[in-house]
C-alpha cells in the first residue's frame, strides 16, 4: 500500500474569473484573471487549467526559481478559452530548462 504523504498541501488560486479576464478596482478583492489553480505536495507542482491566471503565476514561478529549472505539470480541464488564453504569456514555457 502506498504511504501517504503528511507534508501539507498548498493551493492558490491564480485566476477564478469565467469567459473573460475583468482585472480593476471592482476586482482586487477575488482577482479578475480567468481560471489557473496552482497546487504544490511533496515537492510537485500541478497546474491546473491556463486561463490569463497563469501569467501572474509563471512571473511568481520565475522569480521563485531564478535560474533553476521548474518542473511542472499542466494539465488543461477542457479546451475553452477562459481556461486557455493565458498559454502564450506563460513565460517558463519558453525557456528550454524547464520541463
Amino acid at each position: 500500500m502506498p504511504s501517504v504523504s503528511e507534508s501539507p498541501v498548498r493551493i492558490k488560486f491564480w485566476g477564478t474569473r469565467g469567459s473573460i479576464a475583468v482585472p480593476g478596482p471592482g476586482t482586487l478583492r477575488y482577482g479578475g484573471n480567468t481560471a489557473c489553480v496552482e497546487l504544490r505536495a511533496d515537492g510537485e507542482i500541478i497546474v491546473l487549467d491556463a486561463g490569463s491566471g497563469i501569467r501572474p503565476l509563471g512571473i511568481a514561478l520565475q522569480k521563485e526559481f531564478q535560474s533553476r529549472p521548474i518542473e511542472l505539470s499542466l494539465l488543461i480541464t477542457h479546451a475553452h478559452w477562459d481556461h486557455i488564453q493565458g498559454l502564450p504569456f506563460f513565460k517558463p514555457a519558453y525557456d528550454s530548462n524547464n520541463e
